[in-house]
């Protein structure tokens, strides 16, 4: 059996894949070809490692119940930035997302359920790419303005295997309320609120 190794994404909505693939296909015209170039724009959450199939198909379902009460969520591109630029290793050039206080929250959310691989959601424009490659491409987009407002509701399994590449393996839908996520939200900066002031009162003791 060949070992398959598990991708967990957000799916974008077609006028941003749109976007994304036309700044792919600039920064392949830049500095030629690259790993990745090829990819559907997604944002990363987490990778399994390679595992059978079979030891995950209980737990992928389990998923789904949680997954569907959570709402869909608006995100914000907002400009571009890169990983590992000042060091000689082979980096990566991204869309930005602006994090705001809900979306965050959200996403801790979301963590809980299906775990994270980065601290920092992102949409993949270039990775893996050269110093060189980046000391050429990164100009293009370093200061370069790029604003998309766009709503996430589906997240994805991909399943990649070395002979058949990535396939997409489950895909569930945020089916919760908006408005039961600010509830939730309220609470837990209230909960945050009192556990700060607990602290703070102990604190003052010593």
């Amino acid at each position: 059996m060949n070992p398959t190794f598990f991708h967990f994404v957000l799916s974008l909505p077609d006028h941003v894949n749109y976007e994304i693939i036309r700044l792919k296909n600039e920064a392949k015209r830049v500095i030629g070809d690259y790993p990745g170039m090829l990819s559907k724009p997604h944002i990363t959450i987490n990778n399994y490692p390679k595992q059978n199939t079979y030891i995950h198909d209980h737990g992928f379902s389990m998923f789904e119940r949680r997954l569907s009460l959570l709402p869909a969520i608006v995100f914000e591109i907002d400009g571009f930035d890169c990983f590992n630029e000042s060091n000689g290793y082979n980096k990566t050039i991204y869309a930005r997302l602006k994090m705001a206080d809900h979306n965050k929250y959200w996403l801790k959310l979301l963590w809980d359920i299906v775990g994270k691989s980065s601290d920092t959601p992102h949409i993949t424009i270039a990775r893996g790419i050269t110093p060189e490659q980046f000391n050429i491409l990164w100009p293009n987009f370093q200061k370069r303005e790029l604003n998309i407002k766009f709503v996430s509701s589906r997240f994805t399994i991909l399943k990649n295997q070395a002979r058949s590449g990535s396939q997409m393996y489950r895909e569930f839908e945020f089916k919760g309320s908006a408005d039961s996520l600010t509830d939730v939200y309220r609470d837990y900066l209230m909960r945050a609120k009192k556990s700060y002031s607990a602290v703070s009162q102990q604190i003052s003791l010593f």
